[in-house]
């Protein structure tokens, strides 16, 4: 069993920014919602976890398993969003509305100046999701981020990068992928 857990809140994500590259700490909020992660995941005897290197997804795993052994792991970054770091989307629709509408257009292969595609992402994350297919006889718990764990998802549930299903994930929130 796989359990895919995006990070609690930061106070960038509660402003809606873009955020890849920055490194916020979780705040109260996040980590409140990694406290009940923790406990409806209580019953889940994980054999490993994997996490973003990312401070707020550290932080996280850290309250949602912490006696867990885990790594962390490059590929499950933040999608990088490029110029768009930090930017909400009511400044882009300001600033770059022609970006924005592309976006919405072609989420799959959109990539803002300096950035990465959702198809990027996928090529990143191909040997991880190779290697965590083999190890699907464990239960293992990756925390990482909204961007990557939707596309991650999607490669593990073989399905097309462009799908609407499933729902993105909420800060800590999780989906489990048998």
């Amino acid at each position: 069993m796989i359990v895919l857990c995006r990070h609690g809140s930061t106070d960038a994500n509660i402003a809606g920014a873009f955020l890849s590259k920055g490194d916020p700490p979780l705040n109260a909020l996040g980590r409140s919602q990694s406290e009940r992660a923790r406990i409806a995941l209580r019953e889940m005897a994980f054999g490993v976890a994997f996490t973003s290197p990312m401070r707020r997804c550290v932080e996280t795993l850290a309250l949602v398993a912490p006696h867990v052994e885990f790594r962390c792991e490059d590929a499950l970054r933040e999608v990088d969003f490029g110029e768009w770091e930090g930017r909400t989307l009511e400044w882009l629709e300001m600033h770059d509305p022609e970006g924005v509408a592309r976006r919405r257009r072609d989420p799959v292969t959109f990539r803002p100046a300096r950035g990465e595609s959702f198809l990027d992402v996928s090529r990143r994350l191909q040997p991880f999701a190779t290697a965590v297919r083999a190890q699907a006889r464990k239960s293992i718990l990756l925390v990482g981020h909204r961007g990557t764990l939707g596309v991650l998802e999607r490669m593990l549930r073989n399905i097309p990068l462009d799908s609407r299903e499933p729902a993105p994930l909420e800060p800590g929130e999780y989906h489990i992928v048998s």
